[in-house]
């Protein structure tokens, strides 16, 4: 059976830990803690108040998309110590693996567990492109999670394809986007460890929720007209 994260971002402490209470009530396996969307005074207590054991701990900077208000050598700090914490996964981009090599050492020496991550947030590269990227981001860790923006549904379709070319690793691919919905249907079909969803308002272009995940997996029937 497919397992389901939810992303969780919120402006409070109590809102993030509310988020995140209500993803599980709804069936969310894991959460996605978009730490990101606190003000970074705020981070460490987020990551307290929540099951760190079921998190993915974010903190992604504002060129790659996120909301993170600090500098980023702050975020760097922030990032090494919510790596400490040991959570399920800690989501680090790969250029700020490539450009931070102490950060990454420290991980590899520490056996953080840390899902590398890469955004297109404009389109979708070549498949060889792509496969170039997945090399660059099994140096660092075995969980990758690989992201584009579908323009059509040919760039959905042969975005699944890179899953062959996943051998060895804990790949999550998909595309944002409305041409991208189907990909993260699609996703834990094609071997990713769980599908990203929201638990009420997208956090991320073409997100479902929870609830409608769910239901397209069969999980729970639609309710009778």
């Amino acid at each position: 059976m497919a397992k389901i994260c939810a992303s969780i971002a919120a402006a409070s402490v109590d809102e993030l830990k509310a988020q995140a209470e209500k993803a599980f009530a709804l069936g969310a396996d894991f959460i996605e803690a978009r730490l990101d969307f606190l003000p970074p005074e705020q981070v460490m207590a987020g990551a307290l108040a929540i099951d760190k054991g079921r998190a993915i701990f974010t903190l992604r900077p504002k060129d790659q998309g996120g909301k993170f208000a600090g500098t980023e050598e702050e975020r760097i700090k922030l990032l090494r110590k919510l790596a400490e914490m040991r959570p399920m996964l800690v989501d680090i981009e790969l250029s700020t693996l490539q450009a931070n090599d102490n950060l990454a050492d420290y991980l590899e020496l520490a056996s953080i567990p840390t899902l590398v991550s890469w955004h297109d947030f404009a389109g979708t590269p070549t498949n060889d492109e792509l496969a170039k990227i997945l090399m660059e981001m099994r140096i660092y860790s075995n969980y990758v999670k690989l992201v584009t923006t579908a323009r059509s549904v040919g760039d959905s379709l042969r975005l699944m394809e890179l899953y062959e070319s996943a051998l060895g690793l804990h790949p999550i691919i998909f595309a944002m986007g409305e041409a991208g919905v189907m990909t993260r249907v699609l996703s834990a079909m094609y071997g990713a460890p769980y599908a990203y969803a929201a638990v009420e308002n997208a956090v991320a272009p073409g997100q479902l929720t929870v609830a409608q995940i769910k239901r397209l997996y069969g999980m729970v029937k639609p309710q009778s007209i």
